[in-house]
């Protein structure tokens, strides 16, 4: 915790004395000030770690607020800037105390911006480095408005970059590679419905507002980049304020947060690696998979018991290795008609007590999947609380009303009632609200009472990012302002189920996947999923996008990843409705079995349009294949999750751009190919009819063997490399030092001669 800043105004009106540098942060970093130039940097032992751009004010700030408007979990932000500050002046540079800090002080820069129109605020901005971490440096900043009507709302803190610097991470990122060029805000919402992908994102925007989102709308809300340099910068978990990160500048990046005050770290990694386990060992590490999860598929399933015992049966009987089933309708579904098709979408009961009609014996059913068959069970939870007075096939208990009475959802102080969010007809919910202690502690009883009393195995745990910032918006916490609250809220969320946790005996043995996430999220999870893809090939929301989210995900500080099989969402176009091919299916399946943690499916929104996996005997067995491709590699991915994963931090998946920093191709590499751990390379085939692929192969010095072939390619060339169905193009780098890789190798040369049918 920073030390109150009280002493500021007094400081400043003493006045400017020489400033004498270097000032000594700890641990060998310096802080040089030219009050002058306005210009600070900060090295170690002589090596720069970070400066300001010379001739650029660091620090800015302006009036207005941002307006933001919302629909169903869509926000759009508009961004207002008036009166924006066009100069500063340094009045003071001094060593204050400063607790938790190296050496007990901060180093205090105190001053003034001009040109803001009416207002003349000042500014602080300290920097130390902590004891808690003495291989970085924090900083703090304050803005201090004065009363005025241009008085500021948010300030904007600029430095120096490199114009071959690229930048990587920032959350569930689905459109670019590098963010070099671009502008990203960080705010947690539904990611939207083809992200720039046309025509959906032009079709979905046209039937509900903003519906389709952008290239940068997504689930999570973490503000921190690694880049090619090794350099990393995040803000700190309590710093939670909309935010954006803008890279346009080649020589500079400035960072605009909307509110007066703003913590965060800055540190110079050794390499991208490094960064990520720097990073980490602020977030915390992701919490340990259960080793079952190696073992085979995790098959999504809705429909009942019948439906559930059939299909384990079939994959068995084809030999496809089954893990749990995951039944998302345990509570129960309706139909929703939906404007742009004339088919009807499966929605859930969000009402936490198993569904009498589709699992009238649920917690025997579940244990005896578990006896029969050592066949697990998930199931399915999210912070809403839907009014089930319609639900035609009845309830036990209405979770909604019971809050509501209790006022444990988040209110609306206009109405002095709950806040009512919709997701479609039929879909009317509260909003778990988790600044309530005694809400808290009734849903944890909830869970322990409807959810954890079966003997799953965990639980899907969605959404998080619909919290309203309605000017009448209102928390049992009336000191939080839903604005800054927003983006938290999903770390809250995962927070709560570890809390939970502490009461079930079998937690440790389970996995709880999210899509939203904050800054430190990551500490209360082990698992998360990379959103809701549709089900097509798409750049911006398909199949491709998946990779590019897991791939800034694990330079997040998320190591632990994986997709749904075949996407989720179905769309359409002006020939009707695209629906998921079975081609689509395998070749997702295959890229699941080579890149993620977890192997799991999903129906899709419209499973009736959709191929599934348990179609018919072709698609099942395709889908067999692609699991035990995935249980093969079972042994090196648990080496990694084990030791790098819960060491380091590292993910699974890793962008080329980690191994390769200089290489002008690899930095520009998003979707196209990856490395899996150190000793496998991966270029997946993402289009419909390909049978080859085009790979470039990074570091001129190193050989990539192919599986399949055992052929050799060395370094710094693109070649083009076959791939027909159930062979995916991935390569042996170098020599591993492990031979866990040896199950993996002996399905392929097992499988070599399989030929696939879909």
């Amino acid at each position: 915790m920073r030390t109150p800043s009280f002493w500021l105004w007094a400081s400043l009106a003493a006045p400017c004395v020489a400033v004498h540098a270097p000032w000594n942060l700890g641990n060998g970093f310096q802080l040089t000030v030219n009050e002058n130039a306005n210009r600070l940097s900060i090295t170690q032992r002589g090596r720069s770690i970070w400066e300001t751009v010379p001739g650029q004010p660091f620090l800015s700030a302006s009036a207005g607020d941002d307006e933001v408007i919302a629909a169903n979990g869509n926000f759009k932000v508009n961004e207002v800037d008036q009166h924006k500050c066009t100069g500063q002046k340094i009045s003071n540079v001094d060593l204050q105390p400063w607790h938790g800090s190296e050496n007990d002080h901060a180093a205090v820069i105190q001053g003034q911006l001009t040109g803001c129109g009416d207002a003349t605020p000042h500014f602080s901005v300290a920097f130390w480095v902590p004891s808690e971490f003495p291989d970085r440096v924090a900083f703090n900043v304050n803005v201090y408005p004065e009363t005025s009507s241009d008085a500021a709302t948010k300030l904007f803190l600029t430095y120096r970059s490199s114009p071959s610097e690229d930048f990587y991470g920032l959350g569930a990122q689905g459109s670019f590679a590098s963010f070099k060029n671009q502008t990203v805000p960080i705010f947690s919402r539904e990611q939207g419905v083809g992200r720039g992908d046309q025509p959906t994102t032009r079709l979905q925007n046209e039937d509900s507002f903003f519906a389709g989102g952008d290239k940068f709308t997504t689930y999570t809300a973490i503000p921190q980049y690694i880049t090619s340099k090794s350099r990393v910068f995040h803000l700190t978990q309590e710093s939670s304020a909309y935010t954006t990160f803008n890279f346009t500048d080649p020589n500079a990046v400035t960072v605009r947060y909307d509110a007066l005050t703003v913590d965060g770290y800055f540190m110079q990694a050794e390499s991208m690696l490094d960064g990520i386990t720097m990073l980490t060992d602020y977030t915390g590490k992701m919490v340990a998979l259960p080793e079952w999860v190696d073992t085979g598929a995790v098959l999504a399933i809705q429909g009942g018991q019948s439906k559930v015992n059939r299909i384990v049966d079939h994959g068995l009987s084809l030999k496809c290795p089954i893990a749990a089933v995951w039944l998302q309708d345990w509570s129960g579904t309706h139909s929703q008609s939906v404007s742009y098709m004339s088919l009807n979408v499966s929605r859930l009961w969000w009402n936490w007590e198993s569904d009498s009609a589709l699992y009238p014996t649920w917690k025997e059913f579940v244990q005896s999947l578990r006896d029969q068959h050592n066949v697990r069970t998930l199931a399915y939870i999210n912070p809403f609380l839907t009014n089930v007075s319609t639900k035609p096939t009845g309830y036990h208990t209405n979770l909604y009303d019971e809050a509501s009475r209790a006022r444990y959802v988040i209110q609306n102080s206009t109405t002095n009632s709950t806040s009512v969010i919709s997701s479609g007809p039929g879909l009317e919910a509260g909003i778990l609200d988790l600044t309530n202690p005694a809400g808290r502690s009734w849903f944890r009883e909830v869970m322990l009472d409807q959810v954890w009393s079966a003997n799953i195995s965990g639980f899907m745990t969605d959404f998080g990012e619909y919290t309203p910032v309605y000017p009448d918006t209102q928390f049992a916490n009336k000191s939080i302002d839903p604005f800054f609250y927003h983006s938290a809220y999903p770390r809250e969320w995962a927070a709560l189920h570890q809390w939970i946790g502490k009461n079930v005996s079998s937690f440790s043995d389970a996995i709880l996947f999210h899509r939203s996430s904050s800054m430190a999220a990551n500490r209360h999870m082990n698992l998360y999923w990379a959103g809701d893809q549709n089900t097509n090939w798409g750049v911006n929301d398909g199949i491709k996008a998946s990779v590019t989210v897991m791939g800034h995900m694990g330079l997040s500080g998320y190591a632990h990843g994986h997709m749904e099989i075949g996407g989720y969402t179905t769309t359409w176009d002006s020939n009707g409705i695209v629906n998921r091919s079975s081609e689509l299916l395998g070749r997702w399946g295959e890229l699941a079995a080579v890149s993620s943690v977890v192997f799991r499916t999903h129906e899709g929104n419209v499973p009736q349009v959709n191929a599934q996996f348990y179609n018919n005997a072709t698609t099942y067995s395709y889908f067999g294949y692609n699991a035990r491709m995935f249980a093969s590699l079972a042994k090196y991915r648990r080496r990694i999750l084990e030791t790098e994963s819960k060491n380091l931090g590292w993910p699974l998946l890793r962008m080329p751009v980690v191994y390769h920093p200089d290489d002008k191709v690899a930095k520009a590499i998003s979707y196209q190919s990856f490395y899996l751990g150190s000793d496998l390379y991966v270029a997946p085939v993402l289009d419909p009819g390909r049978t080859s692929v085009n790979v470039y192969f990074p570091g001129k010095n190193q050989t990539f063997t192919h599986v399949w072939s055992g052929k050799k390619y060395h370094g710094g060339q693109t070649v083009r490399v076959p791939a027909p169905y159930g062979k995916p193009a991935v390569f042996v780098v170098g020599t591993p030092k492990n031979n866990d890789l040896d199950d993996f190798l002996q399905f392929v040369r097992r499988e070599n001669n399989t030929v696939i049918h879909f």
